[in-house]
């Protein structure tokens, strides 16, 4: 085999390559960087959602819906299964889907059928929360903003959906809800 070499300008095509092949990382680190919507609040302290995520999995005794079932609607899986939705709705059939990606809802239908939704609220509205109070709350996704209380809110105590929600600052939605009600 005989090894060929190119001079363009003085540099040669393995400085031309390793130059492409920085511009290229530099170009995927940026990509990652700014990954984050325009407009978009870092959450004010560290939460570990993750860690949340996987101990109400494992309370509920909850598996994540297969790829075969992706796309099933929520109130029609099976019980004991939990999966993504972007847009959660109280009303209309939402489609269920093994892969989270960036804001998207987590809900669990029990191995009782009832059906539940984890998300974040602020401080002060979890503790409107835990003392049963009736609350009109904004429901993110994931820890955003000031939002940085993980909850668990059973569609049974939700008493109307306001049909408010955002595909910008964070993807909330928002309704009334009275736990114990």
């Amino acid at each position: 085999m005989v090894e060929v070499s190119f001079l363009f300008d003085g540099v040669s095509a393995s400085q031309i390559a390793w130059a492409g092949a920085a511009a290229l990382s530099g170009l995927a680190a940026m990509a990652v960087a700014s990954a984050r919507p325009e407009g978009y609040k870092e959450p004010i302290e560290k939460v570990d959602w993750e860690g949340f995520k996987a101990r109400i999995r494992a309370e509920n005794s909850v598996r994540c819906i297969t790829e075969a079932e992706s796309g099933e609607p929520f109130a029609k899986v099976g019980n004991g299964i939990y999966g993504h939705s972007y847009s959660p709705s109280f009303d209309n059939p939402v489609p269920l889907f093994y892969k989270s990606s960036f804001q998207c809802f987590e809900l669990h239908k029990l191995t009782n059928g009832e059906q539940v939704i984890l998300g974040c609220v602020t401080k002060e509205t979890a503790a409107k929360l835990e003392a049963g109070e009736f609350v009109t709350l904004r429901l993110f996704p994931e820890p955003y903003d000031t939002s940085v209380a993980p909850v668990v809110l059973n569609f049974k105590h939700i008493i109307r959906s306001n049909n408010k929600v955002s595909r910008h600052n964070g993807n909330y939605i928002e309704f009334d809800i009275k736990a114990g009600a």
